[in-house]
């Protein structure tokens, strides 16, 4: 079976961006990075920068916001839950893609969050 993919070699990583299968698009976890690295400003310029990378991947497979359907939130400080809810409905509209929030010790590259997305088309 042949997917679309898309592969950022930019930062080196073993694994595929997003990937479509069928009519669903899965992105791996996305930290508030350029090519040049994280973001500076951190919890809420980290999660702006997510939404925009996130518009790309869109982009490439002819998605947009509405078309996504789950949402997997990795915080390294659970306190950022209300800035995060606040910023999340600024890009989002009812009805909500389901949405799980975790809290862990530590993310890549000392990142705030990282988010993974499914969309359907």
């Amino acid at each position: 079976m042949k997917y679309k993919t898309i592969n950022s070699d930019k930062f080196n990583t073993p694994y595929s961006d997003a990937i479509e299968i069928g009519d669903i698009v899965e992105f791996s976890g996305m930290l508030g990075n350029t090519e040049n690295g994280l973001v500076d400003g951190g919890f809420e310029s980290e999660l702006h920068q997510i939404f925009h990378n996130l518009k790309d991947g869109l982009d490439y497979y002819s998605l947009n916001l509405s078309n996504i359907t789950k949402v997997k939130i990795f915080l390294s400080d659970i306190d950022d839950m209300p800035k995060l809810n606040e910023i999340y409905m600024t890009y989002f509209q009812k009805p909500l893609p389901i949405r799980t929030t975790f809290a862990v010790a530590a993310l890549p590259f000392g990142a705030k969050v990282e988010i993974e997305f499914s969309a359907k088309k």
